[in-house]
Order: C-alpha cells, then structure tokens, then sequence
C-alpha cells in the first residue's frame, strides 16, 4: 500500500500505522534523537516489509561510520533488495543509493539521491543524506549547489521546509555566503525548533565570522531541548567550547573540555573527533593538554582498526601522533597505509592526507620540523578532502602553523596567521601568534 506524507511524497507500508512509525523515526533522524534506531526495529518488527524501514536502517548504521556497522547494513539492503518490485520507483533508488554506500561507492551514491531529489524535490530524506555525506565527502560546492536547489524547490509553506533550510544554511555558510546563510537558518529554527542542524549550521556562520559572544548567546537553550540527543549534542559542545578558544580563554577551554568534552565512555566517531581536534588547538596555541592525549588515546581504541572515513582517521592520527602510545600510532599508521591502496574515493583521500599526515608526526618525533612543515605544506591543497566543515578542517591549517614556528619559518607562518585573521579577525589565539612572531 501507498501512503503519502504531508509534502505528498508516496511511501511503501503495510499499514498506515506502520508508515506513521516511518515517519517518526525519519523525524527522529532529522531531529538526531538517540533512540531513533530502536524506533526503526520497532517499524520492522511490526512491517517487515516497509522497504524504506530497512533502507532508513542502512542509512542510521552508515552514518555511524564505523567499519564493524558495515556489513549489519549491507543485511539491511539485501532486505531492502528483495522488497524492491513492490517498491516505488523513487524507492528504488533509495535502495540502489544504500546499496552502492555500502559498497564504499559514495560517488555513485550521491549521483542517485540527487536523482531522486530532481524528480521529487520534496524528499526530505533524500536532501538531508546527500547533504550529510557531502560534508564528509568534502565537496563544499556541491553543498553549494544542493543549498540553490533547495531554495528553488521549498518555500515556508511545504511541511518540514525548516529541516530544508537548515540544510541550505550550511551548504551557504561553507562558500562564505553568510548573510544569506544566517537569515535562512535562523528561519529554519523558528519553523522547526526541534532541528539541532538550524542551530548548528546558524553556529557555524557565526564561528566563520568571529562572532563569539553571539555565538555564545545563540547555544543557549534550557536542559530539555539537549535531552536523548546522543553525539550531535557532544558536537554542539564541541562548538561552544571554539567560541571559548577563539576568545583566547584557555583556562575556561580546559575546564570545558574536562567537564564535558573528555570521552569518559565508549566513543563515537564524532565524539573522539571533537575532542582531538579541540586539544590540537590548545596545543598549537601554547597549552600544554599532558595526560588528556593519553586518556583520548585510551579511550579511542575501539576506533583504531575502523577505516571507513579519513575525516576520522586524520582525528585518530592527532591522538595518537600526540600521545605517547607509540605503537598504537604505528598500528593506525599501517592500516591506513592499508586502506589507501583499496580504490575507493576516501581511500585515495586517505593517500593524500591521512599518510603525509602521519609523516608529519613521525617527522615532528624525530625533531625534523623543516621536513614536517614541508610535507603538511605540500598536502595543505587537499586539505579538503579531510572532509567535515570549514571550522573542522581549520585544525590542519592551525596545526601547519604550528609546525612552521616550530622549524623557524616564521614568513610562511605569518602568511598564514594573515589567511586566518583575514576571515576571523577577532581570533586571539592567532593574533597572540602574530604578535610573538613580530615581537621574536
């Protein structure tokens, strides 16, 4: 049976009690609610044949980015496949669009959901997945583009256009269309105040602009609206505490994280991530994080053989580089060099950042800072390809600034020290920089 949702997009379900439990695990999703994949086995539980439920559940377990989720999803397309002649056409994508996810293929994989976007624009699963993957892809374009579909396609008056627009503000804030960005993000967040992503990309065009105390005052939500909302609430952290470091208050930095940031659990790929990137930052600007590298190394070792995403492996390489678990950086190191050679497109990314990048360490170890400034220098290009945001990807450039001071090239840090203040003229660590290069 076919069931239309409120923007008129037709679903396959058995019942309309089992489409609404769709529905409200693809809210669950949008809104990152934690217990969404529970809700989703419920669904299937109750219609195994709902083929977007089995693709909804491919998608969750992807986004996990964890190698050992891989083949309980490919489990969730072949269930998906088999249900695929009942399906929709617009269904069947969805399924040959997990399909080729699960098989590393994330180009091909981008090519159907814009399919499936271009003959229904109002899809909303379909915009919300490509844009994710996109990020991570490190195509900031191509956010870009998707952001002007979006804005061509949607208007206030189509149900959930605050989830679309919150999509529109980060794909803007990532080309430095911030005026625009912020406008539609603000209005994302007034039309669906339960979206973590309006309040989040909206933090973002603030961080680009420097706009700290703002950007403070923007996070500021009561205890109830961060409940049951698993790692995307950790990244939101991760936020305010940038805004704390771009401000220049350390102390208050360091208390942040060890009240908050610090994995003092089993992590996700997101979590470990906020917290290397935010102690690289410290360290590059003169404070010395000690033992937190060791308890992130630690606590991060479940990740170490998980190659599916070099934006994490370049997180990895920050912990383990920086710790002083010098095999586990070796371990890391070799399965990297592993999965480089395997054919995929972020396995070719991981040949052109994540191995210079551990040559950096291993260089930095060895106390050659010219050879280590060098290298990052030479992949600073493909920088991009790291994947994540503009703010995320900051790190390598923050970290190749510390390595030219480091080895005493002072012209190429001040060049870039410039290229930073250029866009965050407020941020006091690089202005310190700055000043002590020219006081040296």
């Amino acid at each position: 049976m076919l069931f239309n949702d409120l923007r008129g997009v037709s679903w396959t379900a058995n019942s309309e009690a089992s489409v609404q439990r769709l529905f409200e695990a693809i809210t669950g999703y949008f809104t990152f609610r934690s217990n969404t994949l529970s809700a989703v086995d419920e669904l299937l539980d109750e219609d195994p044949d709902c083929p977007m439920g089995w693709v909804l559940r491919g998608y969750l377990l992807l986004f996990a980015r964890s190698a050992a989720l891989v083949t309980d999803a490919r489990v969730a397309y072949v269930k998906a496949d088999a249900l695929a002649r009942g399906a929709t056409p617009r269904e069947q994508l969805h399924i040959a669009a997990l399909k080729a996810w699960t098989d590393a293929d994330t180009l091909n994989a981008q090519i159907l959901w814009s399919n499936i976007i271009s003959d229904t624009p109002h899809d909303l699963l379909a915009l919300r997945v490509q844009h994710f993957n996109a990020i991570f892809l490190g195509c900031p374009h191509q956010l870009a583009k998707l952001a002007g579909r979006t804005l061509v396609d949607w208007n206030d008056d189509v149900p959930g256009a605050g989830f679309a627009w919150s999509t529109a503000c980060m794909g803007l804030e990532e080309v430095g269309q911030f005026t625009k960005a912020e406008r539609i993000g603000r209005r994302g967040a007034e039309l669906e105040p339960d979206d973590l992503w309006a309040v989040h990309s909206v933090a973002h065009v603030m961080e680009a602009e420097g706009r700290l105390d703002d950007g403070l005052e923007w996070m500021k939500r009561p205890d109830s609206f961060w409940q049951g909302r698993g790692p995307m609430r950790h990244h939101l952290w991760w936020h305010e505490a940038l805004f704390l470091y771009e401000a220049g208050d350390y102390e208050r930095v360091l208390d942040y994280y060890d009240a908050r940031i610090a994995l003092k659990e089993r992590s996700s790929y997101m979590e470990m991530s906020n917290a290397s990137s935010l102690l690289l930052r410290l360290e590059s600007s003169g404070v010395s994080c000690g033992e937190r590298w060791d308890s992130l190394a630690k606590e991060s070792l479940h990740l170490i053989d998980s190659r599916v995403l070099t934006f994490s492996d370049v997180h990895l390489l920050f912990i383990y580089g920086m710790a002083s678990d010098g095999e586990s950086f070796r371990r890391l190191t070799q399965s990297i060099l592993n999965y480089s050679e395997v054919g995929t497109y972020d396995a070719d990314a991981a040949g052109r950042i994540s191995m210079p990048l551990a040559g950096v360490f291993e260089a930095r170890a060895a106390q050659d800072y010219n050879l280590a400034t060098d290298m990052l220098f030479d992949a600073r290009a493909d920088f991009v390809r790291m994947g994540g945001s503009n703010a995320q990807r900051d790190a390598l450039d923050i970290f190749l600034v510390d390595c030219a001071i480091a080895a005493g090239k002072t012209g190429m840090a001040r060049n870039l020290i410039e290229e930073y203040l250029n866009v965050r003229p407020e941020s006091i660590p690089m202005r310190e920089q700055l000043a002590n290069i020219e006081n040296a």
